[in-house]
């Protein structure tokens, strides 16, 4: 599938579903702690070293680079962080600089996210572009993550609750072309 295809469908799911989220001129400048991207539901299969997550971030996202970006993988292995607030769960994972938990439990019928906080909407889309594609490469094109950022209005939702949201409406515009 092509990006243009990507886009197209995207677009044509946004369209049917507006009102269901925030737009990113909407939702302001850096929103959470951090900087911080935590990558969630990534197949095992991906072999990406976090000094590598840090050059793509460093490319994208120069400013936030130089505050000190915290990449974390988070899996459904994490419950107990997964049922924390995602206010709480990010602070958390900020004051603990991460954690790291690739797991064998990727879930295929879920997609993956990159999850940015504390990052500004440009640094944000252009961090998930470079990451995107890589992970799209790395993946064989099985591999096309939710992007999604930090937003006021879901800040005391259960983390586990925010990644379900986006992952089902991820899943449903990809496969809605």
């Amino acid at each position: 599938m092509s990006i243009n295809a990507i886009l197209d469908s995207i677009s044509s799911f946004l369209e049917d579903r507006e009102g269901d989220f925030v737009k990113l001129e909407d939702s302001g400048t850096a929103v959470g702690p951090g900087p911080l991207l935590f990558l969630f539901n990534l197949p095992p299969s991906i072999q990406i070293e976090n000094v590598e997550y840090q050059n793509m971030v460093q490319d994208g996202a120069p400013k936030a680079f130089q505050q000190g970006v915290i990449i974390a993988h988070i899996s459904r292995s994490n419950k107990e962080i997964l049922d924390e607030p995602l206010s709480k769960a990010l602070e958390k994972l900020v004051d603990e600089k991460g954690i790291d938990s690739i797991s064998s439990s990727f879930e295929k019928d879920k997609s993956s996210v990159l999850y940015f906080s504390g990052f500004t909407n440009e640094e944000m889309m252009a961090t998930y572009n470079i990451i995107g594609k890589e992970l799209y490469k790395e993946s064989g094109g099985s591999v096309t993550p939710a992007c999604a950022k930090a937003v006021v209005n879901a800040m005391e939702k259960p983390l586990r609750q925010v990644l379900d949201e986006i992952s089902g409406d991820h899943v449903e515009a990809m496969s809605s072309e």
